[in-house]
């Protein structure tokens, strides 16, 4: 082979590895192993702003949750996984007013509705995409809690009535799903994008359209850039008030995954709602800007 013809040949080489790499895919999943356990911290601060009859209210709020994922068994990518809460704490200021609640609070002569969390468990199974199938066990841990609240029967029965409009079946599955339904549904390869859609109803409903795409895979985690759409259209309760909500916003940041388990390993993520909501025949202007945080581990 003569000399330009070993340059052809290496040029030619050159190029298809070069569109090789470029081509390489990977398949984002959950993929959690029978037997581990993970620790997942998730954090959410919060600023709001409410103009409610010409006078500003501003606030702050600060939620801290973590819990143990113990991953018992799998049926055909299906994973069934105990979910156990360590820990709940939330913290929230307005008008110069600071109300603190903290799991970790054991004292059982205050009034601390999150004492029952501490230890509280449930179980569920997620897809591969991240989507929860099945949510279990939610009316024995609220049993659980509100015994552990009260001595008092009739004050358990109250307590449980309340817990359940935060704990139930639909509310934990959207919880779960707006922080792991997160993967394409086919491989991918860098620069590549999806689209996943959830809702969740804590307390306000809000339904998110997020975008994820593949920036780089790094030391075995796949870096995703996120960014999506937040709508709130309906009306919900806060201590006997109801409240309708016309809000709109985004979510922007990076989540980052192993490769190899699927596992969230961090997420850092900036949100903005804004719009109007009405209360009582009054309306209000609504503006909140907020950073939501996850840092998953595995324990085993």
């Amino acid at each position: 082979m003569n000399y330009r013809m070993r340059i052809l040949a290496t040029l030619i080489l050159s190029l298809v590895s070069i569109g090789s790499f470029a081509q390489k895919t990977y398949v984002l999943r959950q993929n959690y192993p029978v037997g581990n356990k993970y620790n997942f911290s998730f954090i959410s601060d919060q600023m709001i702003n409410q103009k409610i009859s010409g006078r500003n209210v501003h606030s702050t709020q600060t939620i801290e949750t973590d819990y143990t994922f113990d991953i018992t068994e799998a049926h055909n990518g299906d994973k069934d996984i105990k979910v156990t809460y360590n820990r709940s704490f939330m913290k929230s200021t307005a008008m110069g007013n600071a109300m603190t609640l903290n799991s970790d609070d054991q004292d059982s002569t205050k009034n601390n509705p999150f004492r029952g969390i501490k230890g509280a468990s449930f179980f569920m199974t997620v897809g591969p995409n991240g989507g929860i199938k099945t949510v279990a066990g939610i009316d024995k841990m609220l049993d659980n809690m509100s015994q552990r609240m009260s001595k008092d029967t009739g004050q358990v029965k109250q307590i449980k009535n309340a817990l359940s409009k935060q704990f139930n079946n639909e509310v934990v599955k959207q919880t779960m799903e707006s922080s792991f339904k997160i993967y394409p549904d086919k491989a991918v390869k860098i620069g590549d994008s999806w689209t996943v859609d959830t809702k969740m109803q804590m307390s306000m409903p809000i339904e998110t359209i997020t975008q994820y795409t593949l920036k780089e895979i790094k030391d075995g985690m796949a870096i995703l850039g996120v960014k999506g759409t937040l709508i709130s259209k309906g009306d919900f309760e806060v201590m006997g008030n109801k409240i309708e909500t016309d809000l709109s916003g985004t979510n922007s940041g990076e989540t980052s995954i192993d490769v190899k388990t699927g596992i969230v390993l961090n997420s850092h993520l900036r949100v903005e709602l804004y719009g109007k909501m009405k209360s009582m025949g009054q309306d209000i202007d609504f503006e909140m800007q907020g950073i939501n945080k996850i840092i998953g581990k595995e324990v085993n």
